[in-house]
């Protein structure tokens, strides 16, 4: 499986994803205007630049990490062009839009809390965060470095009603993320959830690690959740209680339970996708993963690792263009013999994921495209 069967946009976007991109002076200029951040460190996987590529390709390139050596694409700017940002790759320019940040950035709600304390949107998405830090210390993650809190429903539900009304960077759905709740505040998380499912007046997934009975995969899904995001990360046992050791203390099988029963409850559709990082274990382990997944009728998400400062994996490499061309090829070949399709289906929250839209609606799609070229 060689280069051959990818299009020049795919490996556009998979060397964007693994090595980043420069920027050139005008780029930055037109960016930035001075005072304007190019972008925010909010997650590894979401710091850099997201770009919408002709065909809808959309895809978040950092541009200032450490592991950002010797990037293919450059981002050029040129007003008098009719899309003025390019990206030369590979001798070809690739005309982009470059999405901006959320126009509530340096906003504060009216207890003068900054609203991105508990939101933020990327793409057509916000993402909701009713804990700050996390309960679990997983090592590829920067969420554990920051101070564990509740923050309170009313705060979130301003802070959704801030990103709704946001005409920079509209969104049209929401996920509700952030850290995992220690046990004594689920009842908190899962309150949390239900008066943002009731109330968002938009379509509503639930980011979460399982838990030790399916019992709150059932409340979410009777309250009218859209769809969940149950990431097993790893597959390999081993690495995975490395790595990961709180989430996985419940083991593989439970994630399968938990994912199996969320499937059932929202009736497949691609409802259901789970996350799996690319790049700190062995592609077949990787590979394993993908088919138990798919098996379980779940979207496989694939996430290539990008390593966070401070972590413990804060100078792990990240992985290789051939590694994510090979994955992505032979993942495709599994999914297709499961009836499921690599996640997510949204078609702007492909970002950060090594997903491309198949251009059959039935499968990908978006609740309305904002950035076409």
């Amino acid at each position: 499986m060689g280069s051959s069967e990818l299009s020049m946009l795919q490996s556009l976007k998979i060397s964007l994803l693994c090595r980043g991109i420069s920027i050139s002076a005008a780029a930055k200029d037109a960016l930035t205007r001075g005072c304007i951040p190019m972008s925010v460190r909010e997650y590894p996987t979401t710091g850099g630049l997201t770009l919408v590529l002709e065909g809808d390709v959309y895809v978040n390139a950092p541009f200032d990490e450490p592991f950002v050596e010797d990037p293919e694409g450059t981002l050029l700017f040129d007003e008098r062009e009719e899309v003025p940002f390019r990206i030369l790759f590979r001798g070809e320019e690739f005309p982009t839009h470059v999405l901006p940040l959320p126009g509530y950035l340096f906003a504060n709600d009216s207890h003068g809390r900054p609203v991105t304390q508990a939101v933020f949107s990327h793409a057509d998405r916000a993402r909701l965060s009713p804990i700050g830090g996390c309960h679990n210390r997983c090592s590829f993650c920067n969420s554990p470095l920051k101070s564990y809190e509740l923050h309170p429903i009313e705060q979130l539900m301003e802070a959704l009603a801030i990103a709704k009304a946001d005409t920079i960077l509209p969104v049209h759905h929401v996920l509700i993320s952030g850290g995992t709740p220690k046990p004594s505040d689920y009842d908190y998380f899962s309150e949390a959830c239900k008066e943002i499912i009731r109330n968002a007046e938009m379509p509503v997934d639930v980011m979460m690690a399982p838990r030790r009975d399916t019992e709150f995969i059932e409340r979410l899904s009777d309250w009218g959740v859209y769809g969940f995001a149950i990431n097993l990360e790893l597959y390999d046992d081993k690495m995975a209680r490395q790595i990961a050791p709180q989430k996985r203390g419940l083991g593989r099988q439970k994630f399968g339970e938990t994912i199996e029963r969320a499937v059932e409850c929202t009736g497949g559709r691609g409802r259901v996708r789970s996350l799996l990082l690319i790049g700190l274990e062995p592609e077949e382990q990787t590979l394993k993963g993908v088919e138990f997944l798919a098996r379980l009728g779940c979207d496989p998400v694939l996430s290539p690792f990008r390593p966070a400062p401070g972590t413990p994996l804060a100078n792990h490499p990240t992985p290789s263009y051939e590694l994510l061309e090979s994955l992505y090829l032979k993942s495709v070949e599994i999914t297709e013999r499961y009836g499921v399709k690599l996640g997510p289906r949204c078609i702007p929250c492909t970002h950060n994921t090594l997903t491309f839209d198949d251009r059959c609606g039935a499968y990908y799609f978006s609740r309305e495209l904002q950035w076409p070229i």
